[in-house]
Formats: structure tokens, C-alpha cells, sequence
């Protein structure tokens, strides 16, 4: 999946994992853990983990180059904000590797494009709903749970293609037929289970949603 199975060159391979480790080092400079204090949303951000592993072991390979599968970032990023979703991230493509007994050569740049680039696209988008579109519940649930998966999904897809087609020096034979409307249902599916699962959170469980104030969007009484 990813990048796991894809010959790379070596400095792309070397650099891929030096950006990684640089994205890592500045994400624990953040202090994410600090989020973690009580128990309960430490067992929901180990929980997280597992089950966006079993979303990306879930997978379907086009023309065996680029893979397709659901990315749960922009779930990780509402409930637990950029640094510990990437973090997290990262320790889903790792146990990817594992599962699917990858070499060490494409883990860093599959969790770049399939980890890394989702995680800051929907913390940019988080950003900008706060900033600018009315605080309610509403607005909360439509552009983090469904507008901004999608947007995420496509731009990893096109990150992801981009690079294969890079690989094979430019030529577009590795692009398979049917890639945009592949990616059209995976980022309406990504939408729809990121959409219906931050409704069920905001509203059951909003002290699940560390990223904003309860308060401000009227998800629940304050925080404990």
C-alpha cells in the first residue's frame, strides 16, 4: 500500500525519511502529550490509531501502482489537533510496514503524502473554519466532518500520482484509467465516514473534541 511495494532511488528514499524525522522532531517540540493528561482520551488516541491501521490495511490497488484506500486523518486532526495527529499518523504507516512486511525504503514517503499531507491540509482548513465561518454546530460537523476529508483525500491522491508519474520519468501510461472517479468515490466514502463519525463524537462525546471549545461550539456542557 502506499509507497511500501514501489522502488524508489536511494536519496528519494533517504529524503523522504529526513522530512519525516524532521516533521516528527517539530510536532513533539509542540508538546502534544500535554492534550493526553487524562486517561480516558489516552486510550481514545491509542484506539484511533488501531482503527485507522485496519482502515489503510484495507486497501485496493489500481493497476498495481497507485493504492486507494480510506485515510482517517482528518478525524485524528478534529479530536486531537496536527501534532498528535501526526504522530499518530506515523505510527499508522509504521504498523502498515509491519502488517504488510514493507522494506524500510518507502514508509517515510508513504507517510508523507498518505499521512503528513492530509494531517496539514485539514489543520489549515480547521484553522480556517474557525477564523471565518459561523462557530455552531452545524457549520462544525459540515466543513471538518465532510468538506475537509475530501479536499484532503483528493489532494493526497493527486500528491500520490504525481509521484508515480515523476517515477516513471514523466510518462502518463502509469496513470490508470478510471483514477479520477476512483478518487471521486474514495473522497465522497472518506467524507461520509469522517462526516457521520464527528457527528456521533461532537454529540455523545464532546470531550473527545480537544481541538475547540465546547462552549463556542455548543457541543456539550464545559469540559472536565
Amino acid at each position: 500500500m502506499g509507497f511500501l511495494y514501489t522502488p524508489l532511488p536511494f536519496w528519494l528514499a533517504v529524503g523522504a525519511w529526513i522530512v519525516a524525522a524532521g516533521l516528527l522532531a517539530f510536532a513533539l517540540s509542540r508538546r502534544p502529550f500535554r492534550r493526553l493528561q487524562d486517561g480516558t482520551l489516552q486510550h481514545v488516541w491509542l484506539a484511533i490509531i488501531v482503527a485507522v491501521s485496519v482502515l489503510w490495511a484495507t486497501n485496493a490497488w489500481l493497476d498495481d501502482g497507485p493504492v486507494m484506500h480510506l485515510l482517517g486523518a482528518t478525524l485524528v486532526v478534529t479530536l486531537f489537533d496536527w501534532a498528535l495527529a501526526l504522530i499518530a499518523m506515523a505510527a499508522v504507516s509504521g504498523i502498515a510496514a509491519v502488517i504488510f512486511d514493507a522494506t524500510w525504503q518507502g514508509v517515510a514517503l508513504t507517510f508523507l503524502v498518505y499521512g503528513a499531507m492530509p494531517v496539514g491540509i485539514s489543520a489549515l482548513l480547521q484553522r480556517a473554519t474557525t477564523a471565518w465561518l459561523p462557530r455552531n454546530l452545524f457549520v462544525f460537523i459540515c466543513a471538518q466532518g465532510f468538506v475537509s476529508p475530501a479536499i484532503a483525500v483528493a489532494a493526497a491522491s493527486a500528491a500520490a500520482i504525481g509521484t508515480h508519474v515523476a517515477l516513471a520519468n514523466g510518462s502518463m501510461t502509469v496513470v490508470p484509467v478510471g483514477y479520477a472517479f476512483s478518487v471521486l468515490l474514495l473522497a465522497s466514502g472518506e467524507a461520509w465516514f469522517t462526516g457521520m463519525s464527528t457527528a456521533l463524537i461532537a454529540v455523545y462525546k464532546p470531550t473527545w473534541v480537544t481541538t475547540y471549545d465546547v462552549r463556542r461550539y455548543r457541543l456539550g456542557g464545559p469540559r472536565t
